[in-house]
């Protein structure tokens, strides 16, 4: 390739704000407009109250454009700022749910014997993680997120409680060494006897079948809602799982802000959220459809019923 037929390659910031024609006005060389327009976004960036490595900003790429042109009469394009931006370390990000809501003194010492329990799954113990997924409403009626589809998914404008048609209660039962989740989908509350109902279906239906030998059952669960340590309602409940099935149960309740900890959240509940991202529950059938769909590389299979019954609530 000739020179004459060679590209050209331009810096970045060259040309902005320089004229190569003399005389044709103030000139600004590539790296004092760089250090400028970095000095300009700074005065714009906010600092995270947690991490004093990250910060962010508080106005668009096309808003820091315009504003820099119209204070320094240097015209920069949304382009130019959107690569500073980059490389500076900006980027679009979701919060991260890492931080703890609190501290409780023995967390460390109960996780430990939750994970040695877990590592007895093999001695014909079998352990199953139970938990209710973020509850729904049923209607037409706008989610988050979003799915492919050939036209907009017309909602209703606004999500007042009387436009919803029912309650989604979807509770969980996790089996750690089937890699398989059993999901009842609930209309009424979560409570005590709600949780009581879906063991037995898991026990009856599938758990009996799949550890006919099994003595024991470690049942994981966190510390709050219908299965939480302090009510005595899902002791009793407990108790009469135990008495009717003649299973021995091991009950670890995962600490206070623990419960991320959880197998079932990061092995059932993330999968099924994928399946339902913005998907309209206008039915239970389109419910159970929807969460049926959640499949894993690994294996992982989903059983699905709906339950109808009422549950009352603040039972003593």
């Amino acid at each position: 390739m000739s020179e004459l037929h060679k590209p050209i390659k331009k810096n970045l910031f060259q040309k902005a704000g320089s004229v190569e024609r003399a005389g044709a006005g103030k000139k600004t060389s590539g790296h004092n407009f760089k250090q400028l327009l970095i000095k300009f976004i700074c005065k714009y960036k906010a600092g995270s109250p947690t991490d004093p490595n990250v910060y962010w900003i508080s106005l668009a790429p096309r808003q820091l454009a315009m504003m820099f042109t119209g204070q320094y009469q240097i015209p920069v394009s949304n382009g130019v700022v959107k690569r500073l931006l980059k490389e500076l370390g900006y980027r679009y990000r979701k919060p991260s749910k890492v931080l703890a809501a609190g501290i409780y003194p023995q967390r460390d010492e109960q996780i430990e014997v939750i994970f040695s329990l877990i590592s007895l799954m093999c001695m014909r113990l079998s352990v199953i993680s139970i938990d209710c997924k973020k509850k729904e409403r049923l209607g037409i009626l706008a989610r988050d997120g979003k799915c492919l589809c050939t036209g907009a998914i017309k909602v209703s404008d606004h999500d007042y409680e009387h436009l919803s048609k029912g309650k989604v209660i979807p509770h969980g039962i996790y089996d750690l060494q089937a890699n398989r989740g059993y999901l009842t989908v609930g209309t009424s509350s979560e409570t005590a006897g709600f949780i009581l109902d879906n063991l037995f279906w898991w026990w009856t239906g599938h758990g009996i079948h799949q550890y006919p030998d099994a003595e024991s059952i470690v049942i994981l669960c966190g510390s709050g809602e219908g299965n939480s340590y302090r009510h005595h309602i899902f002791k009793y409940m407990m108790t009469r799982f135990a008495k009717q099935t003649g299973i021995s149960l091991i009950i670890c309740h995962y600490p206070p802000y623990s419960s991320k900890w959880n197998p079932i959240g990061h092995r059932l509940f993330c999968h099924l959220h994928k399946a339902a991202n913005g998907v309209v529950f206008d039915s239970y059938q389109t419910v159970m459809d929807t969460f049926s769909k959640a499949q894993t590389s690994t294996g992982l299979t989903v059983v699905i019923r709906l339950n109808l019954k009422y549950y009352q609530t603040g039972q003593k």
